[in-house]
């Protein structure tokens, strides 16, 4: 007979310490507290976050798998360079597949209310723009693509998007950072396909979206093309 184990199920919904670091790394490494190159220092990383070798080396894993980080034998582990090519590569996936999201968001029942829970996050855009504070509009522009993946119903789609982001992300706020007028464009973009869903238009929530990640490439690779320019001369 199988015994009743009290609390079993809260015990089973904790999250490894291994994965929970992976994503505290992974938010730091996203927002350049880890430059793209640097060695990370298995000793000062447990210090930090009151951790012992065996997590961080799960979490390590994880990284890895995200694309985040490299281990090399001897050498240790460092956080993957960002390249224009790598951009380029992560963008070709994400433009059909960001206009997809677009699409079902349009074609839902509640696309109204889909809508009004996009404009409320680009509302905190436009306060950040105003007050100049570029990086609190990186924060909202993520919770504006989280939940535009979290509410399009398709599990599949939403697991490949939020794969895509991860790595996505670390080049959108190395642009957010050194080019003031990436959050006003995004803003403009937004505010288009936003309407194009309220509307409940589908074919043109997805090109706009597209465009929209297209415009945003051509921003973020702007510095990629500038140090490569610097580097000649």
């Amino acid at each position: 007979m199988t015994k009743n184990i009290p609390h079993l199920d809260a015990q089973l919904q904790l999250r490894p310490i291994g994965l929970e670091l992976a994503d505290r790394l992974e938010a730091a490494i996203v927002r350049e507290k880890f430059a793209p190159g640097e060695k990370l220092r298995e000793e000062a990383i447990c210090m930090q976050f009151g951790v012992s070798r065996s997590p961080l080396r799960e979490a390590f894993q994880v990284l890895e798998n995200r694309g985040l980080v490299e281990r090399r034998p001897r050498v240790g582990t460092r956080v993957t360079e960002m390249t224009e090519q790598n951009l380029n590569e992560i963008t070709v996936c994400r433009a059909p597949l960001e206009a997809a999201c677009a699409g079902l968001l349009a074609g839902l029942a509640h696309h109204k209310e889909i809508a009004d829970v996009l404009e409320g996050e680009l509302d905190a855009m436009r306060s950040a723009q105003r007050c100049g504070d570029l990086l609190a509009g990186f924060e909202a522009n993520v919770r504006l693509t989280r939940v535009s993946h979290e509410r399009c119903e398709n599990s599949v789609l939403i697991r490949t998007l939020n794969q895509l982001d991860v790595s996505a992300l670390r080049y959108r706020y190395h642009a957010y950072r050194r080019m003031p007028e990436m959050l006003l464009s995004m803003i403009e973009n937004n505010e288009i396909t936003i309407g194009q869903i309220r509307e409940g238009n589908v074919d043109a929530a997805r090109d706009s979206t597209e465009k929209l990640v297209w415009t945003a490439w051509e921003k973020m690779r702007l510095p990629f093309l500038k140090e490569t320019k610097e580097d000649t001369e």
